[in-house]
């Protein structure tokens, strides 16, 4: 449940903990008359994070054409507000130095059953902002009450002249503000770019402007590892590797290479294709570097194949980069899939029989925990969990997984491939073989306006800037093409 912190007790100041409710015994009609707003149907973006509106437990409002935010909790602390009430003097908003990333309330409710018109009703309480008063009456933008929250207008007045943010407005990313710079938001940003690169196998890697890649995973012939623009410009070989999982580390690339002697060892290489170095001949798979280690899956020979042999997952482990300090972090696991590093957490996937099967656990193999059961994909975007159900229906839920959101359930299955960039999903659906295509579609991250971006046998999708790369697979090759993200083909 979450904590409140109701206007009328005495010890509200200090207990603020998620946001501003008016007693609900006040008669709204007897405080003033009705106004009537709506749900905003554009997007809209708060310091880099892009607002899941459709399925917000305390959705924006539109009133007269101005975005009206919630004055709970995690919107004021990433908006930089420092927030009081009290029944003597009312509401008061002060800027701050400082702001914290956002964290959604999401419910499974849509708001979509309740779209039209919203009734609200201007706050009938004394409102102070940077200390002066705000006769709420006289205001074209009162501020609000809706659904006993306060909400408060974004207009130029208060956005600009008293909190000193930025906004800006655009027909296809809708409304952004940014309420404060914080240092590490574009590091932040990038991080979780290249992580969902990695999670989709890593053949591609983006850092600083450049693409390392591998082109041709091929079963047979040359391979390379090559350096480009995202427009595919200034393409550089690197070196003959028949490489995944690239990792960028400053000025080297960490990755996995396929040798007949060293079968799926690490190797590391500088950025400009110098000091080629194998780092450990550990049979490795899906492999993230972080904080100065190296995490992966440890590869165990099952058998051979014609005379080849074969490996399959028997655990996670890591080692620093240099080689040392290996360590085992789950042990006995067969079949694990992927897994994907969130901070101070490691999220895995497991078949277990007929059953796949979602953990989590600490990054040092501690505190292992089930989450879901029946699922076949997953990434991590902005905190949330976005992941495919028996192959078939797209779906997001919390960290702890306490809430569980269908996004869209597409007619043609398996889905697979996830990726993100600016609020939107990107990912593969349907099956192919010999003579079959799958679609390459994308989806706003609340489920709607679902977009066919090209029909192509990709076996996964990778993001570079504006470019959306896609492995196409052919009689068990994949060669890497690219498009415009926002120029779907035919």
């Amino acid at each position: 449940m979450p904590r409140i912190l109701k206007a009328w007790t005495a010890t509200a100041a200090a207990a603020i903990s998620l946001m501003l409710v008016w007693p609900a015994s006040v008669s709204w009609a007897a405080a003033s008359s009705e106004v009537q707003a709506a749900f905003p149907v554009f997007p809209v973006t708060v310091n880099g994070t892009v607002t899941d509106q459709m399925h917000s437990q305390y959705p924006l409002l539109l009133y007269r054409d101005i975005t009206y935010f919630p004055m709970t909790w995690n919107y004021t602390t990433s908006l930089g507000l420092a927030v009081s009430w009290s029944k003597e003097n009312g509401l008061s908003l002060d800027k701050k130095d400082g702001c914290a990333p956002l964290e959604q309330d999401l419910t499974a409710e849509s708001n979509a059953d309740s779209s039209g018109s919203q009734a609200a009703v201007p706050a009938p309480f004394p409102v102070k902002v940077n200390g002066k008063t705000i006769v709420n009456a006289d205001e074209p933008y009162p501020v609000l009450l809706y659904r006993n929250i306060a909400y408060f207008p974004m207009t130029w007045r208060f956005a600009y002249e008293e909190f000193n943010w930025k906004t800006s407005w655009d027909v296809v990313r809708g409304f952004a503000i940014q309420s404060c710079t914080r240092p590490d938001e574009e590091g932040r940003t990038q991080a979780q770019a290249e992580a969902l690169n990695l999670a989709s196998g890593g053949q591609l890697a983006v850092k600083d402007g450049w693409v390392y890649m591998n082109p041709y995973h091929w079963s047979e012939g040359a391979h390379q590892l090559v350096k480009t623009k995202p427009d595919g410009a200034s393409q550089t070989k690197l070196s003959d590797d028949k490489v995944n999982s690239i990792n960028v580390v400053g000025d080297w690339l960490y990755y996995i290479a396929s040798e007949p002697s060293k079968p799926n060892a690490i190797y590391k290489i500088k950025t400009d294709g110098t000091e080629r170095t194998l780092v450990s001949q550990t049979n490795a798979s899906r492999l993230w570097v972080r904080d100065g280690w190296m995490y992966y899956l440890r590869l165990a020979q099952r058998g051979s194949n014609d005379n080849a042999p074969y490996y399959a997952p028997n655990g996670i482990e890591r080692m620093r980069t240099d080689g040392s300090e290996k360590q085992t972090l789950l042990s006995s696991m067969d079949n694990i899939k992927n897994f994907f590093l969130q901070g101070e957490r490691l999220y895995y996937l497991t078949s277990e029989g007929e059953k796949k099967k979602l953990y989590v656990m600490g990054n040092d193999g501690s505190g292992r925990t089930e989450l879901r059961d029946n699922v076949t994909e997953f990434s991590i975007v902005d905190g949330w969990i976005y992941y495919v159900k028996d192959g078939k229906q797209l779906r997001k839920m919390s960290a702890d997984g306490s809430v569980d959101i269908p996004l869209h359930e597409p007619a043609r299955t398996p889905i697979f491939g996830l990726n993100y960039r600016d609020g939107w999903v990107y990912y593969v659906s349907g099956s192919f073989g010999v003579s079959g295509y799958a679609s390459m579609e994308r989806i706003r991250l609340d489920g709607t306006g679902r977009q066919a971006l090209a029909e192509a046998r990709a076996t996964a999708l990778y993001i570079a800037e504006d470019q959306l790369y896609f492995p196409y697979w052919s009689m068990g090759d994949r060669t890497m093409y690219h498009m415009k993200i926002d120029e779907p083909q035919p």
